[in-house]
């Protein structure tokens, strides 16, 4: 599955520049402004954001604390040109995962591109044709986004990361819903079903086996 970079910078040079260092590499998404931005980022979350401070609309020291309101995970480049030492470790401690100063090196922005995907890559699993992606909460099959709301991701990621072990229904309630749910039993084999149509949807067959009276198990070929 190609990286997907999210790019807000309002000089349209550095915008080109980047579409010509990236072609071939990673897919990528200009932004000018922080409110288009955020009108995007809402919707469909990307493998890792660059990010310029001066911007027509917002700083990017504030893009960058409503990124981590909304995700904590995913990966931020500040590209600057603010060399000063204060601006770098201010935008570090807003929760940056690297600052690099304009002029920059092409060579040198993908090298820092590829070791913070690679860091985030660790919050991804992979099993049977599945890719649980914790960095924007999404679960693929094949490269398709399954689609799945917070509930139907966390019971498909705790099945898939116990794989071929059953998980027992308290156990499931308990990970999934918290120690003080109150609802009916009935909720988890709704949650499940939804999740076997979504899978059956973008092609992949029905690996949720239900062990009666017991709870559920992501079958491994």
């Amino acid at each position: 599955m190609e990286s997907l970079i999210y790019i807000v910078e309002d000089d349209e040079g550095i915008r080109e520049l980047y579409e010509g260092a990236f072609e071939g590499l990673y897919m990528t998404k200009m932004f000018e402004n922080g409110k288009d931005f955020f009108e995007c980022f809402e919707s469909a979350r990307p493998s890792l954001v660059i990010l310029d401070i001066m911007l027509p609309d917002m700083d990017g020291y504030t893009i960058l604390s409503k990124i981590r309101e909304m995700d904590e995970k995913i990966p931020v480049l500040i590209v600057s040109a603010r060399s000063d030492e204060i601006s770098a470790v201010k935008g570090l401690n807003k929760g940056a995962d690297d600052y690099i100063t304009k002029p920059f090196s092409v060579l040198e922005l993908i090298a820092r591109i590829k070791t913070s995907l690679r860091r985030a890559n660790l919050y991804v699993t992979n099993q049977e044709g599945f890719v649980v992606d914790n960095n924007v909460y999404k679960v693929f099959y094949e490269g398709k986004d399954l689609g799945l709301t917070l509930k139907e991701f966390k019971l498909l990621k705790l099945l898939i990361g116990k794989a071929g072990v059953t998980v027992e229904r308290e156990e499931l309630f308990r990970e999934v819903w918290g120690e003080g749910f109150m609802g009916e039993t009935r909720t988890l084999d709704m949650h499940i079903a939804q999740l076997r149509d979504k899978i059956k949807e973008c092609g992949g067959d029905d690996v949720i086996v239900t062990v009666r009276g017991i709870g559920y198990r992501f079958d491994v070929k």
